[in-house]
């Protein structure tokens, strides 16, 4: 049992990394029998919120290409703390940034086997060889958005590109929701009716800034809307996979039902 899951925003700056790291964070901690891979498949590093990570994709990139890939090697350099692995994206300081897709697409399939779960983040980016191949490697991906305007019309634009595609999405994640913003969970239900996946939200937390302020991850911050809505992230996850719900472990205040699919709730 294992699997590739995939964030990928539909804009810039929807906060792909932040809730890619908090939910590889939390089944790590629910599950320390698992290896839990966190790779960036992006033209960014994405080490904001994971200091000491010593693996890269540029590093790993070099034996790709020649053929020459020993994942075990690969796993002991990614080791970033217990059961939680760590590979940066591509740093544009460090390489060309020019990376076809199958690199990305190849290097997950190899590394499948090695982990029982791998967490994509692969920015906003689809025209980036690493985040392309990753949404051709993922079992699942979550498309992640804000309740902006720009975010609306990105997401209206690429739609056609993600039926070309033929993504298989797990959801919308609506970032940072707040109630009282006049892009409504019905509003964007009708906006981007195009799309018929389902919507969540994960609400805005006051410790956000703080936790981008102190390069930590928001989960460590035990912020109870926001551990709610994580947890209930890694449940469709873990679902997906066949895996337990993590609610179901021990006596948890975290309700998967918060987490409805909401294009039911607006129509």
């Amino acid at each position: 049992m294992s699997g590739i899951y995939t964030f990928f925003g539909v804009d810039h700056k929807c906060g792909t990394t932040m809730l890619c790291q908090s939910v590889a964070e939390l089944i790590s901690r629910e599950m320390p029998v698992w290896r839990i891979l966190v790779i960036h498949t992006e033209g960014t590093p994405g080490t904001d919120y994971a200091e000491g990570v010593r693996e890269s994709v540029e590093r790993i990139r070099p034996e790709l290409a020649e053929g020459l890939i020993d994942t075990q090697e690969i796993m002991t350099r990614s080791l970033w703390q217990d059961n939680l692995y760590f590979i940066s994206g591509a740093d544009p300081m460090e390489g060309d940034g020019n990376y076809h897709p199958k690199l990305s697409d190849h290097l997950l399939r190899r590394l499948k086997n090695c982990f029982d779960l791998i967490l994509c983040d692969s920015g906003s980016q689809i025209d980036h060889g690493l985040a392309l191949g990753s949404l051709f490697a993922s079992d699942g991906i979550f498309l992640v958005m804000m309740q902006a305007e720009s975010a609306v019309r990105r997401f209206e634009r690429l739609l056609p590109l993600y039926h070309k595609l033929n993504v298989s999405t797990l959801g919308c994640l609506i970032n940072r929701y707040q109630s009282d913003s006049p892009y409504t969970l019905r509003y964007l239900r009708e906006r981007l009716d195009q799309f018929k996946g389902a919507f969540y939200t994960i609400e805005e937390s006051p410790l956000g800034f703080l936790a981008e302020a102190e390069g930590r991850a928001l989960i460590q911050y035990r912020d109870k809307s926001f551990m709610r809505d994580v947890c209930s992230m890694a449940n469709i996850i873990l679902s997906d996979i066949g895996a337990e719900p993590i609610e179901k472990k021990g006596k948890s205040p975290w309700s998967l039902l918060r987490f409805r699919n909401t294009s039911e709730a607006v129509k």
